[in-house]
């Protein structure tokens, strides 16, 4: 009788243990991404409102600049990594460092090679233009691109979301061939990211 108690008791702590232990779910993500305009409150205060269809820039070390637009949508794997289910683009043009262009065209997205999503974007002030605000969120992409010039590169679209430490940077980064546009500056170009 004693064993067949010890057996039940045992039996019981495994089942109460399994039922409160928390069910892991691995889901892909579908991700959105813009280049934003954001209009705002005097000093950029709220009221906050996304819009889609804005630009944002990155200067390389010899004082070069891209300027790119564009969007796109993808789907994260569940279990990380980089994925080719991508669409989207934009347009790029690059200024020498005393303002001449010195060229321009489209680009398209053939890859994200990392996703990592922040904090929301959810807060009170903020009207969002682009897609639902529940879904809006800060985060870091990092793109493969090819050029419409034949070049590739890589755009690094980042979000800060509204509860991201100061370290987390608002804008892009791009390469274009062997030049990197590494210097977005400090909140002058801004993205966003929905997921669902």
């Amino acid at each position: 009788m004693k064993s067949v108690k010890t057996y039940i008791l045992g039996l019981s702590i495994i089942l109460m243990t399994t039922a409160a232990a928390p069910l892991v779910s691995f889901q892909a993500a579908h991700a959105r991404w813009d280049i934003m305009s954001l209009t705002s409150g005097p000093g950029v205060t709220p009221p906050f409102v996304f819009n889609p269809g804005g630009s944002a820039a990155a200067v390389a070390s010899d004082g070069s600049t891209i300027t790119m637009t564009g969007s796109g949508a993808f789907v994260s794997p569940a279990t990380g990594g980089s994925t080719n289910a991508v669409k989207g683009g934009g347009t790029w043009k690059v200024n020498s460092a005393d303002g001449a262009v010195t060229g321009s065209g489209t680009y398209q997205v053939t890859e994200v090679m990392s996703w990592l999503q922040t904090t929301t974007e959810d807060v009170p002030g903020v009207t969002d233009n682009i897609g639902n605000i529940a879904e809006s969120t800060g985060g870091l992409a990092i793109l493969r691109v090819a050029y419409s010039d034949g070049t590739k590169g890589v755009l690094t679209v980042s979000c800060n979301g509204a509860f991201d430490p100061f370290s987390v940077f608002e804008g892009i980064i791009a390469s274009k061939g062997a030049v990197q546009y590494w210097n977005p500056g400090i909140y002058l170009y801004f993205t966003l990211f929905h997921v669902n």
